[in-house]
């Protein structure tokens, strides 16, 4: 078997400029992808008119490249740690750490997308690169005129700019090359290379650094000492230095698309039909080449002449003939015509290539059939052309000079309906660094989910987040994770926690310098005139005491307490505590020269002091939010329904202990607003469960709408979590939130209003209620318990509206897993496991 590298047709590298042996000199980019996934249908037209703009300005010629490979273990590691000081942050050192081996485990891939446009033909000093590469010598770079590369540079910026910065197209470095390359000869087999995740510098290769291989079209060394030779439309792959692990690989492209057109959205993105085939990889090329509406228009008048001088001359014959004749002539008028209407228009002459690769013939061959089964669906038909198997491969090389499979297997469209094909889009969710919490189950390829939620904050974006799912479906598993991850790299938080079996109590055991308080027996006052600066106690006590003892701020009594905790009226009576106010108002009340609104604030205030130690007890030392966490337990205090707090007939009949209940409530949020919302180097993050005890009052609705609009200019973050968002998660505070997840929902009201707070239009993907419904996390099998393996399933929108679907891992450390799970009883039987 010969191994050579004809096939490669790098003359030299300098930077992203490639010399070919042709004379040809290519640019090449690292093109970013645009958000697609669940979007709506307005947000998708905005991609297609960014894909509209980039054919219309590419080059004849141009190759657009989709590189599906592994991503490197350490690449994602870095990313965890990217803005994090490991030196002060050893417990998530640890966690990182941990993380190394269930990401290798998982096999993330990602999709590379890169661009390469033709800029120029190369001078004489490339015949003597081409002469170099033939005899295996090395090319001296410096033999490159320094003019002719910023003429290839001004040409390639130019088209550039004509395409926008929807993309945002990045310079490869030159070892780029010799990754894809090296990809292409190992695609799918074991030796298959990393991917490149890094842009790295612009540095310089020659041809030497590529590979030399054989590419045996139909493996016919397979076949032995056979004379007959093999038909089976694959490539076997093999390289000098590891013929021991071959890659077979085939070259699909499509025979033919729908005759009637296909549909924009969501029957046009044909290249989303190619993730998450399992064992095999699949990369795609797209060579194209462009025509100007006015050479459309004068070829189609050549056209039109020549199926008129054919009708004149088949007349008279008594064939279906006549008929195909008028059915082109029809044809080519309504293509025509669309070109008349919209002269910005070009038309596209487009090859593609799809390149499946795996370990075993029988591997690539169930994938290809797996995929024509998939295309079927489009109505598009693909084809494994034998004897151009090898010409097909060389398209994706970059500079390869033009074959004539390219042209046989070419396919002409207006440009505006080749911007349907949307090929450089993502489904990727998540933010670009920080630690990972889950991976991605939309784009096919598994990928981490980071979560930079201090990042964010640093970054001067809203790193708040709110969740929502039905009972156990996976929200506090979420809370908590995050939560123990802020601990671990150095943030501080407080958690609200309503049950009963107190599963924010157990997560702090975990926790070092966690402080847990019981408002039903309380260890420390949340007396607001001791609990903040004078210049705003009164008003933080006035917020609280009022709606407890049922005062408007108007009424008389009400106007009494207003009075006296004004600054000057704190200083005149010396009030230090509410127990202070208590005495002060009783003193008033007996006084002859004051009215009988301080016997009335006097005989409300009788009736809560008694009850309310953690207000008016001054023993008690006051809540100092300086711990690394802390966990205000409220399961034993008394709360009102979402209803009852928003029906305001309900509302004026709540009872005392409800009443007390959402007094308390709200000054825990004030309390953490105060600590967080300032300026004190730390991250602080207020963790609200079942919110709607906490947004629906108008004290929380402030507090939220606080840290969702000034969070990230103190370090802060607010995180929710409600059954129902419709109701618990309204007004322009929540749409501040960016970060969304949902869980799973089987009620089918709770679903909808789950997806559209999301941003899901259910009347473009109505399918998307079943699946939440039906098929995330579900409760299978005996028991009706979800399988290990499903659980944590959900929904995601990230800082940048993209809306996709993953799974969340928790941590990766056994102990704080086990810390972190719902319930005592169940944290217990999760240490048997581990133990077992």
């Amino acid at each position: 078997m010969a191994f050579d590298r004809d096939l490669q047709p790098t003359a030299a590298i300098r930077g992203n400029l490639q010399f070919t042996r042709s004379g040809l000199v290519t640019a090449t980019y690292f093109i970013s992808p645009l958000g697609y996934g669940l979007r709506k249908s307005s947000d998708k037209f905005d991609v297609k008119s960014a894909h509209h703009a980039l054919i219309n300005s590419v080059p004849s010629g141009s190759l657009l490249l989709g590189i599906q490979a592994g991503l490197n273990t350490i690449d994602v590691l870095s990313k965890m740690v990217e803005g994090v000081d490991l030196d002060e942050c050893d417990a998530y050192a640890v966690e990182v750490v941990a993380s190394y081996e269930r990401v290798r485990a998982i096999l993330p891939q990602t999709r590379i997308f890169l661009l390469s446009i033709p800029v120029g033909s190369a001078n004489p000093a490339t015949s003597a690169l081409s002469r170099l590469w033939h005899g295996g010598g090395t090319a001296d770079l410096n033999a490159f005129p320094r003019a002719d590369l910023e003429a290839y540079e001004e040409k390639a910026n130019e088209i550039l700019s004509r395409i926008g910065g929807d993309f945002d197209p990045v310079p490869v470095p030159a070892a780029l090359f010799q990754w894809l390359w090296e990809h292409y000869l190992s695609r799918g087999a074991a030796g298959d290379p990393v991917a490149p995740t890094q842009v790295g510098a612009l540095d310089d290769a020659t041809a030497a650094v590529f590979r030399s291989a054989a590419l045996d079209e139909g493996a016919q060394a397979d076949n032995g000492r056979r004379l007959r030779p093999s038909f089976v439309p694959v490539i076997k792959v093999v390289q000098p230095d590891y013929e021991f692990r071959p890659s077979y690989q085939s070259m699909l492209t499509p025979h033919s698309f729908p005759y009637a057109g296909m549909t924009f959205p969501g029957g046009s993105e044909f290249l989303n039909v190619l993730e998450g085939l399992g064992d095999v990889t699949v990369d795609w090329g797209i060579r194209v080449s462009t025509r100007s509406a006015d050479q459309v228009l004068k070829s189609n008048e050549t056209n039109l002449r020549r199926l008129g001088e054919q009708m004149d001359q088949r007349d008279q014959e008594v064939s279906f003939a006549q008929n195909t004749l008028m059915s082109k002539a029809q044809m080519l008028g309504e293509y025509n015509q669309h070109f008349e209407v919209n002269s910005g228009e070009s038309e596209v002459s487009f090859t593609t290539v799809i390149a499946v690769g795996g370990p075993s013939r029988e591997v690539t061959m169930d994938a290809v059939n797996m995929l024509k089964r998939r295309y079927k669906r489009f109505q598009i038909e693909l084809t494994a052309p034998l004897g151009a198997q090898v010409d097909l491969w060389s398209m994706l090389v970059p500079g390869s000079p033009a074959r004539r499979a390219f042209d046989d297997y070419a396919h002409i469209v207006p440009s505006d309906m080749w911007a349907g094909f949307v090929p450089f889009t993502s489904s990727q969710i998540g933010d670009d660094s920080g630690p990972v919490i889950g991976v991605n189950l939309l784009s096919g390829h598994f990928e981490p989910i980071h979560f930079g939620i201090m990042e964010a904050a640093m970054h001067d974006l809203s790193a708040s987040f709110a969740v929502t799912g039905e009972l156990g479906s996976g929200k506090s598993y979420l809370l908590k994770l995050i939560a123990a991850l802020v601990n671990d790299m150095g943030g501080q938080f407080l958690a609200i926690d309503r049950s009963q079996v107190g599963e924010w109590e157990h997560f702090a055991s975990a926790i070092d310098d966690a402080v847990v308080i019981d408002l039903a027996k309380p260890t420390v006052s949340l007396d607001p005139l001791r609990l903040f600066d004078p210049h705003i106690a009164g008003e933080r006590a006035l917020d609280s005491i009022l709606p407890l003892l049922d005062l408007s701020p108007t009424s008389g009594a009400g106007a009494a307490a207003s009075g006296l905790l004004t600054p000057r009226g704190i200083a005149q009576h010396r009030i230090r505590s509410l127990l202070d106010l208590v005495e002060v108002v009783v003193r008033l009340r007996d006084d002859p020269g004051v009215g009988a609104e301080f016997a009335d604030l006097a005989s409300r205030l009788a009736t809560v002091a008694e009850r309310v130690p953690v207000l008016f007890d001054p023993k008690l030392p006051p809540l100092h939010l300086d711990a690394a966490a802390t966990v205000i337990r409220s399961h034993q205090v008394a709360l009102p329904t979402a209803e009852e707090l928003t029906t305001p007939h309900l509302y004026s009949r709540l009872p005392l202990t409800k009443r007390l209940g959402t007094a308390l409530y709200e000054l825990v949020g004030v309390a953490a607003r105060e600590a967080f919302l300032r300026d004190n180097g730390r991250f602080g993050m207020l963790v609200g469960d079942e919110a709607h005890h906490f947004t629906q009052t108008q004290v929380g609705a402030a507090v939220t709408s606080d840290f969702s609009r000034d969070g990230r200019k103190h370090l802060a973050a607010i995180a929710l979590a409600s059954h129902d968002p419709a109701t618990d998660f309204q007004g322009a505070a929540h749409n501040l939130i960016p970060n969304r997840f949902v869980f799973r929902q089987r009620d089918e009201t709770l679903a909808r209003n789950s997806l559209e707070w999301l941003g899901v239009d259910l009347e473009e993907s109505p399918y998307l209620l079943q699946i939440l419904r039906e098929e995330t996390s579900p409760p299978i099998g005996p028991g009706r318990q979800v399988p290990e393996e499903r659980r944590g399933e959900m929904f995601m929108r990230d800082a940048l509206n993209r809306i996709g679907r993953g799974k969340i891992l928790g941590p990766a450390r056994p102990e704080r897993a086990a810390a972190i799970t719902s319930t005592p009883g169940a944290q217990r039987a999760a240490e048997r496991r581990m133990i077992s």
